[in-house]
């Protein structure tokens, strides 16, 4: 089949809304591990990623009906280990600043970022590949992986969130020192 044999009129948009805010997260986190370059960092805008993150897992998660308390409980110790291992990465990173500027700079692990984007695409390919997959109720057998998926996404949501955190805790210090070495004229 090829691109130019789609009907593009007659796409259901109604069943392919879930998929357009993770596919644009999915992009920006592909253009992010594939570029892996020292950044600088920008205290106003290191929380717009995870926070991207957060509204396209909570727009993924609020298309299947709640999950049982099992699952609800699976969610909240994956969040936590997830932060857990956010804190820890962004101990490995190397941050550093520019004398003359006062930037900072840090080069980021792509763990986190391949994570992701891998249970993002296993999560929406088990879901193309079996239709029955809702919810984890129970009713399918495959419904326990999609649980396992959301899971991985919710673990993948707090590793942003604390390597985000993180790094603003290790930026601010060498800020105030660069600033206290080179007070304006």
């Amino acid at each position: 089949m090829d691109w130019q044999d789609i009907d593009w009129q007659h796409i259901d948009w109604h069943h392919a809304g879930p998929y357009i805010v993770p596919v644009i997260v999915l992009a920006l986190f592909a253009r992010r591990l594939i570029k892996n370059e020292p950044r600088k960092v920008r205290l106003g805008g290191l929380f717009v990623l995870p926070l991207l993150l957060v509204v396209a897992v909570a727009a993924t998660l609020a298309n299947t009906p709640a999950p049982p308390l099992f699952w609800m409980v699976g969610y909240a110790i994956a969040l936590v280990l997830g932060a857990g291992v956010g804190f820890l990465t962004t101990h490995h990173q190397e941050f550093t600043i520019d004398p003359a500027t006062g930037t900072v700079m840090s080069r980021a692990t792509p763990i986190g970022t391949i994570l992701i984007v891998i249970l993002f695409a296993l999560r929406f390919g088990l879901k193309l590949v079996v239709p029955q997959m809702n919810a984890p109720t129970g009713g399918h057998p495959s419904a326990d992986v999609l649980a396992w998926t959301d899971a991985g996404l919710i673990f993948s949501t707090g590793l942003m969130i604390a390597r985000a955190a993180t790094t603003w805790f290790h930026a601010r210090p060498l800020i105030a020192a660069h600033r206290a070495a080179n007070p304006p004229a």
